[in-house]
């Protein structure tokens, strides 16, 4: 199971949030709503979110055992 904790406790620690991607127009509401229920998504908007908030893909998703 894809788990995105660990980019929620990072984008808190950093007082942060993924609507600043969406206000820039490098992410859309739906893809936040399916980071919100822990879908997957694309890489590419992984890759995205960890080179805008500088962070390693570990501290963003996780894999886990349902």
């Amino acid at each position: 199971m894809i788990s995105y904790e660990p980019l929620k406790k990072s984008l808190k620690e950093l007082n942060r949030n993924l609507n600043e991607m969406r206000l820039k127009g490098d992410l859309n509401s739906r893809t936040i709503a399916k980071i919100n229920r822990n879908e997957s998504v694309n890489l590419s908007t992984i890759e995205s979110i960890c080179l805008y908030f500088n962070l390693p893909i570990e501290k963003v998703v996780k894999i886990t055992r349902e």
